[in-house]
């Protein structure tokens, strides 16, 4: 590969980029970031994963094309305290939703006003959280591909997509954007980020059905009963896009308008036309699941919750959203029981 400074160019300065969120995507993203010397990554998380990546450093393999890739780093400025973050240039945000409110209340005393922030979290209503405490300018970034963690310290690009990147002039935010592409990841700019983050909640809406049916990904999809709830969600979201007439932004190769009704087919003709769709890792399952199984509080709310709140709001019926947002709280409530998908489907009218 090309020496960095042949294609990117940071004007002789040397940026401190803060990575808040030691989780899957904010490894990930500080493995391939640090393959630049003009970066300095401060990244920011807890005592056990600071002392993972001490004993086996950190790595990250993704695909792009027919391409694989590799970056690795065997140290990295880890921070169990926020108070460096005062020094950084920039700021990723990559904890869950559900931690984003009580984390921007922590982190700003020690963020300089002038510092851009990057939200990549799931869900929509992100940028209004952070905007309702901090002065800071504030850009999304949607991550529409799935990172799993392989063995301490590893983590694995685990579906196709392009992260999508926001269109400014700020310098060093597109130097970012420009580094990653550099080291071999898909970036896409985007300028109307609701159409992006629409779009990217039809696909969210899978992460709770994932959690429910306790299936891998490919798994579920190839079980119709399973992909007829998912139409059903992702029709009832369509409704609510098209009443605030927001066009949501296409990520897989079949348009979101006519994605419900793929999602219906007969399994043997969805085998057949969704092959792109089903070119995953067949044991890859979506975050939700890991919340679920480790106990944890899910972004549900972010996701389908929001779907309904919406509903709600311009009286649109949304109840089999409703359904998944309340047996995603059974399962938080500790319940361990699984729905049969066909009953379900029964039971919400379902055809």
């Amino acid at each position: 590969m090309q020496d960095l400074q042949t294609k990117v160019q940071t004007s002789g300065r040397k940026y401190r980029v803060g990575i808040v969120g030691a989780g899957s995507i904010g490894c990930f993203l500080t493995a391939i970031l640090a393959q630049d010397t003009d970066l300095e990554l401060l990244l920011f998380g807890r005592d056990y994963m600071g002392l993972e990546l001490a004993a086996h450093g950190l790595a990250a393999s993704w695909q792009s094309g027919s391409e694989h890739f590799q970056a690795s780093v065997a140290a990295v400025a880890f921070y169990t305290s926020y108070v460096s973050l005062i020094e950084a240039d920039i700021v990723f945000l990559t904890v869950k939703a559900t931690a984003l409110a009580a984390l921007v209340h922590q982190i700003k005393p020690h963020l300089r006003p002038d510092v851009p922030v990057i939200a990549l979290q799931n869900g929509i209503g992100i940028t209004d959280i952070i905007q309702s405490q901090l002065q800071n300018p504030v850009y999304r970034a949607i991550v529409p591909f799935n990172v799993v963690k392989t063995a301490p310290g590893q983590f694995q690009q685990s579906s196709g997509g392009s992260l999508i990147w926001p269109v400014t002039s700020h310098a060093v935010v597109q130097y970012l954007a420009k580094l990653l592409q550099v080291e071999g990841l898909a970036v896409q700019a985007e300028a109307d980020m609701l159409a992006a983050e629409y779009g990217k909640l039809l696909l969210n809406l899978n992460n709770a059905l994932n959690a429910i049916s306790d299936l891998p990904l490919r798994q579920q999809l190839l079980h119709r009963d399973w992909r007829r709830l998912l139409a059903a969600s992702m029709r009832e979201w369509l409704v609510i896009c098209a009443k605030e007439q927001v066009s949501p932004r296409q990520y897989t190769a079949v348009s979101p308008g006519l994605l419900p009704r793929v999602l219906n087919l007969p399994d043997w003709l969805f085998r057949r036309l969704a092959s792109r769709m089903l070119r995953i890792d067949p044991e890859a399952r979506l975050s939700m699941y890991q919340d679920v199984l480790q106990g944890r509080r899910t972004e549900i709310m972010f996701l389908n919750g929001a779907v309904v709140a919406l509903g709600q709001r311009y009286g649109i019926a949304t109840p089999v959203n409703q359904a998944i947002v309340d047996w995603i709280h059974q399962l938080e409530a500790g319940s361990s029981t699984k729905p049969e998908p066909a009953q379900w489907c029964r039971q919400l009218g379902l055809k």
